[in-house]
């Protein structure tokens, strides 16, 4: 294990990391924001994070030169896991020293929940908070989608060695690797910049409606990135505005999508699109859900079917891509509604997007693997060969799928377990597991979409945030870290 180089890596990553720090500095000096706590105005939280990230990544640049040893995976998994638990400590800080978070437990749960898009959030009272802190939030959202580390690989294509590895820990849902060019610097630049693009549409549009540019900005990070954050105590349910939910619909959707399709649509490659077997799903997926609802929201709260189908659209589509907004609280919905909602935020949208939660192209498979099993009790001497868009897929690949349905269904156990031995009820226990692990933040009960995550018990905070870390880097990359075998030489 090359420790030398991955703490030389993180160190320019934390450095990267102080210089993104500026940006809410300076919201918070345009908007002047007062000081919540007397001691630390947020001007001066943001100005002490910045100077403590930035100091001890030149440290650990300068002192730990990376030698000529090229990373290998293991390393790879190591700098992405190890960097996002120090990124989100220092991420936390502006929380913690304006006192908005008094215990420590609660800025790292808001900041692991922003890195990783996961939308659970501890704090009350939103619409009072100050202008730096929520622009934070959101910012924080919006690295993360695409994750920092992608970033620094298209900034610094010093990264070049062992880039692929550290691509590879942290591309977002990403369970095969796509380079859309040659090399790997310039995929992450055309990641980002597609990335971008979406990003600037959305906020024009947006404004275009009247939205203010900070609401608009802050909500577009959110969307963009499947996160959920927003600037206000209602969501987007604070606007009541059909025109800026459409919108927000639309870019969640997008948001949904895998990141190479907005690519090659923007070459013209409309077969490939359009061709997709996950895409289609994912259409086919929300077109069902937000029907069921509809007629479903029609029948139990003898609402107009225009008023229902609003209702419907904009929730469904925002947990199917794990984003997390809300127009309405979903806890007072039918059973059978509820259930609904929690199926189809476990299955996500698609891989290679910014969404979390398990991925429809994993589904696809599991399914797939299910139809061989059963032709084999017919045909034992049969070799069937799983296959997404006639392309059939390395058994390595199905047998990962597998694996991992099988730790998301045991960490999802697990974390309901553990809540509920802590006092929490079984319904806000298990929604808070799911809701975490799948990166997904609102649950149902005590968690709901009108409520949040503080009254939940400290030890079960630091549960959910490493279900939050484990869902966001999917699962294995921070098993990995246990094992003994991950640190030998």
């Amino acid at each position: 294990m090359n420790l030398k180089a991955i703490f030389n890596v993180i160190g320019i990553l934390l450095i990267l990391l102080s210089g993104i720090l500026l940006v809410p500095l300076a919201v918070s000096l345009y908007y002047a924001d007062p000081a919540p706590n007397p001691q630390w105005t947020p001007q001066a939280a943001f100005l002490a994070s910045c100077i403590g990230s930035g100091v001890t990544g030149l440290l650990l640049w300068k002192l730990l030169p990376p030698g000529i040893e090229k990373l290998r995976e293991r390393e790879g998994f190591v700098i992405v896991g190890v960097a996002w638990l120090i990124i989100t400590f220092f991420g936390a800080l502006p929380f913690y020293l304006t006192g908005i978070c008094p215990q420590f437990v609660d800025a790292y749960f808001e900041s692991m929940s922003g890195f990783t898009t996961t939308g659970a959030s501890i704090l009350t009272h939103i619409d009072t908070l100050p202008h730096g802190i929520l622009f934070w939030r959101n910012l924080m959202q919006w690295l993360g989608g695409m994750g920092i580390i992608i970033l620094s690989l298209a900034i610094f294509p010093a990264l070049g060695i062992g880039s692929f590895q550290l691509f590879k820990a942290e591309i977002p849902g990403g369970a095969t690797v796509e380079r859309m060019k040659p090399r790997l610097a310039e995929t992450a630049k055309v990641l980002w910049k597609t990335y971008l693009v979406l990003t600037l549409a959305e906020i024009v549009l947006l404004m275009a409606g009247g939205m203010e540019l900070f609401d608009a900005v802050c909500h577009t990070f959110s969307t963009m990135a499947t996160g959920g954050f927003s600037p206000h105590q209602a969501s987007v349910g604070h606007f009541n505005n059909l025109y800026f939910e459409t919108v927000i619909i639309l870019f969640m959707f997008l948001g949904g999508v895998n990141f190479a399709l907005h690519y090659n649509l923007i070459l013209g490659n409309f077969k490939v699109v359009f061709q997709n077997p996950e895409l289609r799903f994912y259409v086919l997926m929300i077109v069902i859900a937000v029907a069921v609802t509809t007629l479903g929201l029609a029948h139990a709260t003898g609402d107009s079917l225009e008023h229902a189908f609003r209702r419907a659209a904009f929730n469904v589509v925002s947990i199917n891509s794990t984003t997390g907004y809300t127009t309405d609280d979903f806890n007072l919905w039918p059973d059978y509604l509820r259930i609904l909602l929690v199926v189809i935020m476990m299955v996500g949208a698609c891989s290679g997007s910014t969404s979390g939660s398990f991925k429809i192209i994993r589904v696809i498979i599991l399914f797939k693997v299910i139809v061989r099993e059963l032709q084999k009790l017919i045909h034992p001497r049969a070799v069937v060969r799983i296959k997404v868009g006639k392309k059939p897929l390395p058994t390595d690949y199905v047998m990962n799928v597998v694996a991992l349905a099988g730790m998301f269904l045991g960490l999802t156990v697990t974390g309901c377990i553990a809540l509920a031995w802590m006092g929490v009820d079984l319904t806000t226990a298990l929604s808070a597991s799911v809701a975490c692990l799948f990166n997904i933040g609102p649950g149902m009960g005590q968690v709901g979409p009108t409520a949040n995550y503080a009254a939940l018990p400290e030890a079960g905070k630091w549960i959910l945030i490493l279900w939050m870390l484990m869902g966001r880097l999917e699962i294995f990359g921070i098993l990995l870290l246990f094992l003994p075998v991950t640190w030998r030489k």
